[in-house]
């Protein structure tokens, strides 16, 4: 009955501000207050940012809380302790916890919706469980996002490109003020690599708020494979995520890490970070899920991410491409597109569909107007499309699948199970 009620709350709107969030929180006694925390905002980075730092706090021994989306496989993986899913059992402890407040506060309030609920759940398990450092990563923005509550020691804003106009703003200046919007008084502020106008942005917000920024290649570098600052060079290039840009999250996960560890009284271990380095892993973001014929995933969800996907293709020595895409309607899929055929023109492009639990996939009518090109197809079923490549003895081709994270969390749940074809 509790997983039908989150269920549920799927499908009531999501409400963008603090007031209903600050209101559930007090009464649970407001948890956000007793944790060390470390918030993480910006367009594209958050998650694997998130799962760096979470490496990190686990080589130095410390209980680390983590909270993401969205979720691959299981909702649980929302909600981290150590880097592992919260259990069923303290998952729908915590769920029942919330809809209790919601029981006592519905009559102001109403129901509570999805985010709001996993947010409030997030909040109790970290309290319960005593979290030496919660890292929360944020949903939709910053400044009105459910998660910008209590007062984060560190906050970081990763990258800033366009994505969300609807809801955060049509330029980048407007989209830099709502994740600006996560920075509080007093604390350490690390930025990744931003423009000067963005970065404008992000220093006019710290300084009204009278907190520090620490800026990518002002404060902290990013050099010939390796993070630097005043004190400390760590070496990149065992990082066990893939891509290019993940030594730009890395650079900026190191900064946020050292910027908590010394705000707490803590000294961080350059030896115990390139140990995490090694090991650490982010699914569905530049994820070999086969190596002969590669199958490549990776969540470019938004133009900025199709950007660094393009630059990962085109660094491929590989004869042939082949590309797999499909998206949310409501996702800038048509702009999306028109930059995968411009950049890519001689990879192989094939638009499908897929099923997600919200909102809906784009169709062949969708995209009818590609279709026109030699390079561009569309097939129904993206099965048929992976079983297909996976299973030929065309070594010398590659298949990179993308698109939408949802699309991407289907697809690996769907290969985790899939049957190889009999050779």
């Amino acid at each position: 009955m509790i997983q039908e009620w989150l269920k549920k709350s799927e499908s009531i709107p999501r409400k963008h501000g603090l007031y209903r969030m600050e209101a559930i929180l007090e009464a649970l006694g407001n948890p956000e207050r007793e944790l060390k925390s470390i918030h993480i905002a910006g367009t594209n980075g958050k998650g694997s940012t998130a799962a760096m730092i979470t490496a990190f706090a686990k080589a130095h021994g410390l209980r680390v809380g983590t909270f993401t989306s969205p979720h691959m496989d299981s909702i649980r993986e929302r909600i981290q302790l150590d880097g592992v899913p919260l259990e069923e059992e303290p998952f729908w402890q915590a769920a029942s916890v919330v809809r209790e407040v919601e029981r006592c506060l519905f009559e102001e309030w109403g129901a509570f919706n999805y985010f709001e609920i996993l947010t409030a759940m997030m909040f109790v398990v970290f309290q319960q469980e005593a979290v030496d450092l919660a890292i929360i990563e944020v949903g939709i923005g910053g400044l009105l996002d459910n998660t910008n509550v209590g007062h984060p020691l560190v906050s970081v804003i990763t990258t800033i490109g366009l994505d969300h106009q609807d809801l955060l703003g049509s330029t980048l200046e407007e989209i830099t003020a709502q994740k600006a919007g996560i920075i509080k008084s007093g604390q350490q502020v690390v930025v990744g690599p931003v423009s000067c106008e963005c970065m404008d942005v992000i220093r006019g917000v710290a300084s009204e708020k009278g907190a520090t920024v620490q800026a990518f290649g002002e404060d902290f570098f990013l050099i010939e494979e390796s993070y630097q600052d005043s004190s400390l060079t760590i070496p990149l290039n065992q990082l066990a995520l893939q891509g290019a840009f993940q030594k730009e999250n890395a650079t900026v996960a190191i900064r946020a890490f050292r910027a908590w560890m010394e705000v707490t009284g803590r000294s961080a271990q350059a030896e115990f970070i390139e140990a995490a380095l090694r090991v650490v892993s982010w699914p569905g973001r530049m994820e070999v899920l086969q190596d002969t014929p590669l199958v490549m995933i990776d969540g470019a969800h938004n133009l900025p991410a199709i950007e660094r996907l393009v630059q990962n293709m085109t660094a491929s020595k590989a004869k042939k491409q082949t590309l797999l895409f499909s998206a949310l309607t409501r996702k800038d899929s048509q702009q999306m597109l028109a930059r995968l055929q411009e950049a890519l023109p001689d990879v192989n492009i094939i638009l499908t569909s897929f099923h997600p639990s919200r909102g809906l996939s784009i169709s062949r009518s969708d995209v009818e107007a590609y279709l026109d090109s030699p390079k561009v197809s569309y097939e129904e079923s993206f099965e048929e499309v992976i079983d297909r490549f996976a299973s030929s003895k065309d070594n010398e081709s590659e298949l990179w699948v993308t698109g939408s994270l949802y699309f991407i969390a289907e697809v690996r749940h769907w290969w985790k199970n899939r049957k190889p074809k009999e050779e």
